[in-house]
């Protein structure tokens, strides 16, 4: 009876070097020559994919030791969508839940924050914007946030992250910022301030409730001294938000 493995287990073997030659054996039969091409084929491939995905990442390594820290990534039992666009997705699971790069306990956010600008530039929702009959309508009706509007507290300065500024240490308040796509099809990034990120999330999780009202009771809740003074500042950043994509109709 014949040793040699089934076709599918030699296939199940030959990936699992090009994965990770160091823990996993090419097959005897075949010239290391002819496998480093594969190799090289493979590994060239998947940090080029990435890199692209995540340039402030691969930025902060040499070829080599970005190379390598690939390969931590595409060992099987971390990888394992056969889709090249879902790849960028799952290394972000993996810096999540794995300790990746001691020196860099950033490394997770960041990758969060870039695969953000990613999502949102290739996301096949399309976005119009309503015209207003007045800019009134922003208080009077409730305002409607872009679906393409997303809103991620960071413990790390991940918009301020290069090879000369490696963060050890986490901040002392929680980094709130806004990425969105306008109907251009550009990604913006901004910082917000307390406040206004809570705005921003009442606003996307309101139902009911008109503009005004929501400045209104965000006013309250705060203790404001002047309310009406309050919701006329509030309907400036509406504005702004309308102006900007961010605000996209009213209802």
């Amino acid at each position: 009876m014949s040793n040699k493995p089934s076709f599918k287990q030699a296939q199940v073997d030959f990936a699992a070097h090009i994965r990770d030659p160091q823990n996993n054996a090419a097959h005897q039969d075949i010239e290391d020559r002819r496998m480093a091409i594969y190799r090289d084929l493979f590994i060239n491939s998947i940090s080029s994919l990435l890199g692209g995905s995540f340039p402030v990442i691969k930025s902060l390594y040499n070829d080599e030791d970005w190379k390598a820290q690939v390969r931590k990534f595409f060992r099987k039992e971390h990888n394992k969508t056969p889709h090249f666009p879902e790849i960028p997705r799952e290394f972000v699971e993996f810096l999540k839940s794995n300790d990746f790069d001691p020196s860099k306990p950033f490394l997770y956010e960041l990758a969060h924050y870039e695969w953000l600008e990613l999502h949102l530039e290739k996301h096949n929702t399309e976005v119009r914007k309503s015209e207003l009959s007045e800019t009134q309508d922003l208080l009077d009706k409730r305002p409607i946030v872009s679906p393409l509007v997303k809103l991620q507290a960071y413990q790390y300065p991940v918009h301020q992250i290069k090879a000369s500024n490696q963060p050890k240490t986490p901040l002392h308040s929680p980094l709130l910022m806004l990425v969105w796509r306008d109907t251009q099809y550009q990604v913006h990034f901004a910082e917000l301030k307390p406040f206004s990120a809570l705005l921003l999330e009442t606003l996307i999780n309101n139902q009911n409730h008109t503009g005004k009202e929501v400045l209104k009771t965000l006013g309250e809740q705060y203790q404001q001294a002047d309310i009406d003074l309050f919701i006329q500042q509030g309907q400036q950043t509406l504005e702004k938000w309308y102006q900007q994509d961010i605000i996209i109709s009213t209802q």
